[in-house]
C-alpha cells in the first residue's frame, strides 16, 4: 500500500513544465542523476540536458561519423542546440579515409552542406589536424587530403552565419604515399563569405604565394572580425600578407591579433600594419616572430609611442636572426622557471616551450611606460 502511494503521489507526477522547470535549477551531475530515475524525469529534463550539453558536437570525416552527425542535425531537440562543429581525429588518429568511401563525392559535399542548414544556431566550426602534402611548382597551394577538401568545398559555397572558424593544416603526408588521390589545392577553394565572423583562426604550415593569396582574401573578407590568430610553421616569411592586409579600412574592429611561427623581413611593415588597426587593437601576442637585427626594440618603442591603445601585449619566443632576443634584465619579470609567464605564454598546443626559454608579457595601468621600458631593456641577440 505505501509503495502504491508513493508512485501515485511522487514527483514524477507533477505538470511536465513544472519537471522541466525544476531540471533548470539542478547543477550538471545532479541532472544526469535525475534523468535515471524514471521515463517522466528522462522526458522532462530533454531540453534542459540538451542545452546544457549539446552545445559542441564532435565528430571525424569518416562516412559513418557523417551519419550519426546528419541525425543530430535532424533532431528537432538537439539539433538547435549545437552552437559549435568540431571536427576532430577518429580512433585511427586521423581524419577519415583519405577519399570517401560513399556513391559519390557530389553526394557527400551535399551532406555536409545539408548538416550545416540544419543546425540552425550552429555559429562555430572547428576543423583540426588536416593533412597536407607541399604544392607542386604550378599548383594552387598547399594540397589537402581529400575528406578535409570536400568538407570545405561545402563551406566556401554556402552561406553560413560563423561567428568563429578555425582550421589547423600541420600534418604532413609523404606527397609519394598517398596512392594518386584526387588533389585539393587550398587555393582553389572560393573565399568563404562570413559577414559575422568575429573570430578567426589560420594554422597552415606553409607560407606559399598561393596560399598566402588566399589566406589573406579569407581574411579581408571578415569585416567584423575581432580577434584573429595565425599560426604559420616557424621559419615562412609572411612580410606578403602583411601587404596584402595593411591597405586602409581592413579588419576595423580587430581587438585581438596573434601571430605565431612567423618571419618579417622588416619591422617596419609590421609597424605599419598594426598601425592600420590601432583604433581598435586591445592585445597583441607574438609567439615565435622573427624580425631582423634590432626590429623588437623598434617595434617595442612605436608600441609605446601612445598612439595605441592596448590593454595587453605578449611576447613568447621572439627572435632577430637565428637568436632570441632577452628580457631577463626587466626587473619587474625575473622570469624564474616556474612564473606565471611560462603558463601564461603557451599561445597554442603547437608552441613548445623549454627552461631555457624567456618572454616577456604584461597587461595593465602604465602600459606605454612599461613597453618603452622593456623595449630599452631587452637584449638582441
Amino acid at each position: 500500500m505505501a509503495t502504491e502511494i508513493a508512485c501515485a503521489s511522487g514527483i514524477h507526477t507533477l505538470p511536465i513544465e513544472i519537471l522541466a522547470e525544476i531540471s533548470r535549477y539542478t547543477e550538471s551531475l545532479d541532472l544526469c542523476a535525475l534523468r535515471l530515475t524514471c521515463r517522466a524525469m528522462y522526458q522532462s529534463s530533454l531540453h534542459h540536458f540538451a542545452q546544457t550539453f549539446i552545445r559542441t558536437l564532435k565528430t571525424d570525416l569518416s562516412p559513418n561519423s557523417l551519419v550519426r552527425v546528419e541525425e543530430a542535425a535532424k533532431d528537432e531537440i538537439f539539433g538547435p542546440c549545437v552552437r559549435k562543429l568540431k571536427i576532430g581525429r577518429n580512433s585511427n588518429c586521423c581524419l577519415g579515409p583519405c577519399i570517401p568511401d560513399i556513391t559519390s563525392k557530389e553526394a557527400y559535399t551535399q551532406s555536409w552542406r545539408d548538416v550545416m542548414r540544419r543546425l540552425v544556431n550552429c555559429r562555430s566550426f572547428e576543423l583540426q589536424y588536416s593533412t597536407y602534402t607541399t604544392p607542386h611548382p604550378d599548383g594552387d597551394g598547399i594540397v589537402l587530403d581529400e575528406a578535409t577538401g570536400l568538407v570545405l568545398d561545402a563551406i566556401s559555397t554556402e552561406q553560413i552565419p560563423m561567428e568563429s572558424f578555425s582550421i589547423e593544416i600541420l600534418n604532413y603526408r609523404d606527397r609519394t604515399r598517398q596512392d594518386n588521390p584526387t588533389q585539393f589545392g587550398i587555393a582553389t577553394f572560393g573565399i568563404p563569405t562570413f559577414s559575422q565572423l568575429k573570430e578567426l583562426s589560420l594554422m597552415i604550415p606553409d607560407a606559399e604565394p598561393k596560399t598566402i593569396n588566399w589566406m589573406a582574401k579569407t581574411i579581408q573578407s571578415t569585416r567584423s572580425l575581432r580577434k584573429l590568430g595565425i599560426l604559420f610553421n616557424w621559419n615562412c616569411k609572411s612580410t606578403s600578407l602583411l601587404s596584402q592586409l595593411s591597405s586602409v579600412g581592413c579588419l576595423p574592429e580587430l581587438q585581438d591579433l596573434t601571430f605565431s611561427r612567423m618571419s618579417f623581413e622588416s619591422s617596419a611593415a609590421l609597424g605599419m600594419f598594426l598601425y592600420n588597426i590601432r583604433n581598435s587593437l586591445r592585445s597583441i601576442t607574438f609567439a615565435r616572430v622573427e624580425l631582423e637585427a634590432g626590429g623588437w626594440r623598434s617595434l617595442l618603442h612605436g608600441l609605446s609611442g601612445g598612439v595605441y591603445l592596448l590593454d595587453r601585449l605578449v611576447l613568447h619566443r621572439v627572435l632577430e636572426p637565428n637568436m632570441f632576443v632577452s628580457f631577463r634584465n626587466v626587473p619587474e619579470y625575473a622570469l624564474k622557471n616556474m612564473s606565471i609567464d611560462r603558463r601564461l605564454l603557451r599561445t597554442y598546443q603547437m608552441c613548445y616551450f623549454d627552461r631555457m626559454d624567456v618572454g616577456f608579457s604584461y597587461s595593465g595601468s602604465n602600459f606605454n611606460d612599461v613597453v618603452r621600458r622593456v623595449a630599452a631593456l631587452a637584449e638582441s641577440p
